[in-house]
């Protein structure tokens, strides 16, 4: 999958040198962080864009009685096609990103906690960490408009859409003594369902971003 969406990039990037009715470089910032984004126009019904986003952020989460501390760097890089159904800005946009979106969470509990119904002190635990990660290959759908489309130069762009990464995937593991009695690594796992449970609204990313772009 992975192959197929670079040969398609290239194959775009191909197309943009040699057919393309206009083409356009600019950079776009958002939920999905900043980055650049290259587009054609093959006729005033259709394009297509590869577009990337970087963004590195912290958060806390609270899972129960723990506090993680979360940090989260976002990075994806897609290939959509757009259809302007009345040959202005508007647009109907689809494609797929390659995502590399992570997370890393860690909990130093102060004081005791539950951990799968049970009660742990800090010292048994030691200390909870834990990474969250999504599929590689997210569809993606949405509506953008871009102003100035009509007149060659400069373009404000606005793209609504979610990425559709599914359901997080959440490793976790505690460094402390009760790792080795019988009945934790249960509890763990009721654990680390409870903090994917707590992170599942971000299966379907909610993707807004504006930018600046230049038509040649």
């Amino acid at each position: 999958m992975h192959r197929l969406l670079r040969c398609a990039a290239g194959a775009l990037l191909a197309f943009s040198a040699a057919d393309a009715s206009a083409q356009s470089v600019g950079v776009v910032a958002g939920t999905t962080g900043i980055g650049a984004e290259v587009g054609i126009k093959v006729t005033p019904f259709v394009g297509a864009r590869i577009t990337s986003g970087y963004l590195s952020i912290s958060r806390k989460i609270d899972v129960d009685d723990i506090d993680y501390d979360g940090d989260a760097r976002l990075l994806s890089f897609g290939l959509l096609g757009d259809v302007h159904p009345f040959a202005g800005g508007f647009r109907l946009t689809a494609g797929a990103m390659l995502n590399r979106n992570k997370v890393d969470v860690t909990a130093t509990p102060g004081g005791s906690v539950s951990i799968g119904g049970t009660t742990y002190t800090p010292a048994q635990i030691g200390r909870l960490d834990g990474r969250v990660d999504f599929r590689d290959i997210a569809p993606y759908a949405g509506v953008g408009y871009t102003l100035g489309v009509i007149a060659t130069g400069l373009q404000f762009t606005l793209d609504l859409g979610v990425m559709f990464q599914g359901s997080p995937r959440v490793d976790l593991t505690a460094s402390g003594p009760i790792t080795q009695t019988p009945g934790f690594a249960q509890n763990l796992e009721r654990e680390r369902q409870e903090l994917e449970d707590e992170l599942d609204w971000v299966k379907y990313y909610p993707v807004v971003k504006v930018g600046v772009a230049y038509r040649f």
